[in-house]
């Protein structure tokens, strides 16, 4: 559990790894989808035929190890009732923020309290998990390992790769989470992704004869949005005893559930669909589950608490990154999932040194898309810089990872360096940009020009 004191029946816990294994394997290739993915299924789905995901890669010994407090390596005991505890709303002032912090320091407690062994939520993270890679590998007895990193597994790989450089074999990061990027730049670089993901949805609109607000011209989505918060806002405004008005839905719920329309694979036919109905006053679709905690984001709460020092930020950080931000958002949402793990990791109980802010020398592939949401594109291009032999894949559409776009130009890509481990030579076409080292990326894609495809079912 707890590497830094020797084995004992006081200090072990589980690993849950599955394999795919071909006869006579070339190497191996560590897969860690993001986050408190459910990643040791993933082998059995493969091995059983229900996912083509990892075609092209079946002569290699496939790896896919839940990181642990996750599934079937020594999973946490959290509870999504006492998660509901934090606001809804933003904190205002400094004692509003202490609310939060107090409401993170219950939660942190709750889940310290009912997890086993004692202590292991102080050591579920990136720091451990790399440590758990390292013995595996020795386990099987390879001399270097191949990764598979999407999303937080880019973060995962990354730590790796410093930790251990020599082991570093072909490397592949999609959709990536930095490491040595403050707070205040993921902020704003969150702002930036939420406006791309908008404006997409009403590139949509403005190309899709149904679109119901397309008669009104470039905006519209926005606009429309907007104008369902300022009703909201005005209705909340009218309402001088809350037992009169049941039913008044609050601001931060409606932001909360447009932000979470736009993550992952955005279906903006849907969205288009949710918004014309909340136009008239039917919230049902709009909401629906969309934004409310599942099991396997609280679960994520303490994997990534531990690895960036959240508990250290205060209020008036919060409040100058919110402030400089709400004033470049233009979409209306007013929130970020990064501003959200800054509140939701405030009250932390153990202390975090974040990780050093190294170059990467090894050649790795970084793969991102102009338009994802929940990993910005500009992470990635932040990674690139600390990874200087590495090439850059810009896959030119929607969605978080690129890798689950079985079709598309830069899977093709990412596959053929995981088998091969040569980077790919330039390229620039509607689909997908390649940039080699030392190459400048140019800004990113306009959201009205690029292509919108069918989202991913």
């Amino acid at each position: 559990m707890d590497y830094s004191r020797p084995l004992s029946p006081n200090n072990t816990i589980t690993l849950g790894l599955a394999m795919y294994r071909p006869a006579k394997p070339k190497g191996v290739l560590f897969i860690n989808t993001g986050g408190s993915d459910p990643v040791a299924v993933a082998a059995w789905q493969f091995a059983l035929g229900q996912t083509t995901e990892f075609s092209g890669l079946t002569d290699y010994d496939l790896m896919m190890m839940d990181v642990r407090g996750t599934y079937s390596s020594n999973q946490l005991n959290v509870s999504l009732e006492v998660f509901g505890g934090y606001p809804l709303e933003y904190p205002q002032s400094e004692a509003e923020f202490e609310v939060f912090r107090q409401a993170s320091a219950e939660v942190f407690q709750s889940w310290i309290g009912s997890s086993s062994p004692p202590g292991i939520i102080q050591f579920v993270g990136t720091k451990e998990v790399v440590r758990d890679y390292e013995e595996i590998r020795k386990a099987l007895g390879y001399d270097k390992v191949h990764f598979l990193g999407e999303s937080y597994g880019s973060f995962r790989a990354q730590r790796y790769a410093l930790a251990f450089p020599k082991r570093v074999g072909h490397f592949a990061l999609d959709a990536v989470v930095p490491y040595g990027r403050n707070l205040y730049d993921e902020a704003q670089d969150h702002v930036n992704s939420v406006n791309r993901g908008m404006l997409r949805a009403d590139a949509y609109c403005q190309a899709e004869p149904s679109c119901p607000f397309r008669d009104q011209g470039a905006g519209s989505v926005l606009k429309v949005f907007q104008k369902i918060l300022a009703n909201l806002k005005q209705a909340a405004e009218a309402c001088t005893d809350p037992t009169d008005c049941p039913d008044l839905l609050p601001v931060p719920a409606v932001q909360q559930a447009m932000l979470s329309s736009l993550q992952g694979q955005p279906d903006f036919s849907t969205i288009i669909k949710a918004l014309e109905s909340a136009v008239q006053g039917d919230f049902s679709a709009l909401l629906g589950d969309q934004g409310a905690p599942t099991v396997e984001g609280v679960v994520a709460l303490p994997l990534e608490c531990g690895d960036i020092p959240y508990n250290t930020y205060t209020y008036s950080d919060f409040k100058r990154a919110l402030e400089v931000g709400l004033t470049r958002d233009v979409t209306g949402i007013g929130m970020t999932p990064t501003w959200q793990l800054q509140l939701y990791c405030s009250g932390y109980p153990f202390s975090v040194s974040g990780p050093p802010n190294l170059p990467i020398s090894n050649n790795m592939l970084l793969v991102t898309a102009d338009f994802d949401v929940d990993a910005p594109t500009e992470w990635t291009t932040f990674a690139w810089g600390n990874a200087r032999n590495s090439a850059l894949v810009v896959r030119h559409g929607d969605g978080h990872v690129s890798f689950l776009h079985e079709s598309q130009t830069s899977t093709s890509i990412t596959k053929e360096f995981l088998r091969t481990g040569r980077l790919p030579t330039p390229r620039h076409d509607t689909n997908v940009s390649v940039y080699s080292p030392g190459m400048h990326r140019p800004p990113v894609s306009n959201p009205y020009k690029v292509p919108i495809l069918a989202p991913l079912e």
